[in-house]
């Protein structure tokens, strides 16, 4: 496969000789509480590291990271909404009261906000869109390494920083669980591969180098439990270099899984699933829309919370609603319900966090960054369609826009798409302008169902508003529950999230 353009952004992969020389060394950032708090203090379940470096005697306890990528504050109340028209039409919007329509976000203990701010003190905005060119500017593999290895880095790096024109590599939260004796996981709605899962499990000078991380899972990190898509960066028949990551994975005791129905029959780690030849996962309204084979994230979720907590040690987990931020890129309407879907599988891991059976479960929910600066109304409106958001049954990127151009020839059958993949009549889009009109806005040569008209024509309609297509510098949602929640009821940076996790798990 070689290397991957970035998907947080449209530029391309660098060129291999441009790339830094990755050193022999090896560095750690994570500390515990001790550097938040400026004091020795840890948790009473931590347990020191010997003269050797290895971790004394700890307490069994379990750790999940869920991380929605592209998430900001307006996502967590668009969504809030959008659950509160769900569950009562006739009441909206007097339900919309957290109280009678929480989120399962509400749920967790502490609630506070996190810094997502680059390691450039000229830049304010969390930027992928300046590709490897913009070492000051952090994106998702940048902003994953701070939240997953405690230290802030340039863009497109992952798991590792730059020293002395070298790319130095760090040990991630999950590789210290790894070596305290506790299971591990990743789970997320894109290619396993992207950048956010990758920083937690591999170390490359960029996130391009996609079958360089899915090589450093199997051979190196061997993470017991990898849900998510992307199967062609195992492939050796897609590879670029031949090699056979399914056979190595087998050999390590690997189950390879491809469906929805292969994962829910398997009962024990290490399984390896993955959902897609190349892609990412398909959006949540698309994947309710299709009879396909793909799972969703709260199967996933629940899957691995079910396979891991087999560990008597305990273990880590990291989670990802990924495409919320391929939302917030593409401007897609289908946002909310991508949120939503994220929602829900956060309500099963506290679930599992607050059973009695369960140990002791430190739950961390957060986002590294915002993306496409989404606002709840526009063009001085006040108001958003929240029963035309719930009306939607497909996404437009993805769902609407190829069947338009796999079936459309007229404007008949523009009017046919749009009601029987899209859940609304075309006349609904715009009242000013005849379906012909609109047929002929968006009938422009081969290329036509990709151009912004029914997108824009959409969230004009429903009133939901974009800034960007980028990621934006806002403070985004930071949510804990169980050990050392308390340490998130407040401000915190992105690098302060290892430390507490490490702590609460007693690896530090």
């Amino acid at each position: 496969m070689g290397t991957n353009t970035n998907c947080c952004g449209s530029s391309s992969a660098p060129d291999p000789a441009d790339l830094l020389p990755i050193s022999t060394d090896r560095r750690s950032f994570i500390k515990g509480v001790g550097a938040l708090t400026g004091t020795a203090a840890l948790s009473e379940r931590t347990r020191a590291k010997g003269a050797d470096g290895s971790t004394g005697e700890r307490d069994p306890s379990n750790a999940v990271m869920f991380i929605f990528d592209g998430m900001g504050p307006t996502q967590v109340t668009g969504s809030r909404y959008l659950k509160a028209y769900r569950d009562d039409p006739d009441q909206f919007p007097l339900n919309a009261d957290p109280a009678e329509a929480g989120l399962n976000l509400d749920r967790h203990t502490s609630h506070g906000t996190m810094t997502t701010f680059p390691a450039d003190p000229n830049e304010v905005v969390v930027d992928s869109a300046a590709g490897a060119t913009s070492p000051g500017a952090i994106d998702c593999a940048a902003g994953a390494t701070g939240i997953g290895a405690g230290v802030k880095t340039y863009n497109g790096a992952i798991g590792g920083v730059r020293e002395d024109d070298e790319f130095v590599p760090v040990e991630t939260i999950l590789e210290a669980a790894r070596d305290a004796g506790l299971a591990t996981g990743l789970v997320t709605t894109t290619r396993i591969t992207h950048a956010t899962p990758a920083a937690f499990a591999s170390h490359v000078p960029h996130r391009s180098m996609e079958d360089e991380i899915a090589r450093q899972y199997i051979e190196e990190t061997e993470v017991d439990v990898l849900l998510g898509g992307g199967r062609d960066y195992f492939d050796p028949d897609e590879r670029d270099d031949g090699a056979d990551l399914f056979g190595a994975a087998q050999e390590r005791g690997y189950e390879i899984v491809e469906t929805a129905g292969d994962l829910s029959s398997v009962e024990a780690a290490p399984v390896l699933g993955l959902f897609t030849d190349d892609s990412h996962l398909d959006y949540h309204i698309d994947r309710q829309r299709i009879d396909g084979t793909q799972p969703g994230l709260v199967e996933m979720t629940e899957k691995a919370l079910e396979l891991l907590s087999e560990c008597e040690a305990g273990f880590f987990l990291m989670v990802e609603a990924g495409r919320v931020d391929h939302c917030g890129h593409k401007n897609e309407p289908a946002i909310l319900d991508e949120q939503l879907e994220g929602d829900e599988a956060v309500g099963s891991v506290l679930d599992f966090a607050r059973d009695d059976s369960t140990l002791p479960t430190t739950v961390v929910t957060t986002a590294d960054h915002e993306c496409g600066g989404l606002s709840l109304a526009r063009d001085g409106i006040y108001n958003v369609d929240y029963e035309m958001v719930d009306q939607l049954t497909a996404s437009v990127t993805e769902g609407i826009n190829p069947a338009i151009e796999e079936e459309v020839e007229d404007v008949e059958d523009l009017d046919r798409v749009m009601r029987e993949v899209g859940g609304f009549e075309l006349a609904e889009l715009d009242r000013n302008h005849s379906a012909g009109d609109l047929y002929r806005s968006i009938d422009l040569g081969p290329f036509y169902s990709g151009m912004p008209v029914i997108r824009d024509l959409l969230n004009r309609k429903v009133l939901l508003g974009f800034t960007s297509h980028g990621h934006t510098g806002v403070d985004v949602p930071l949510y804990a529950d169980g050990p050392n929640a308390e340490f998130f009821n407040t401000a915190r940076d992105n690098t302060d999230i290892a430390d507490v996790v490490a702590d609460a798990l007693g690896i530090v």
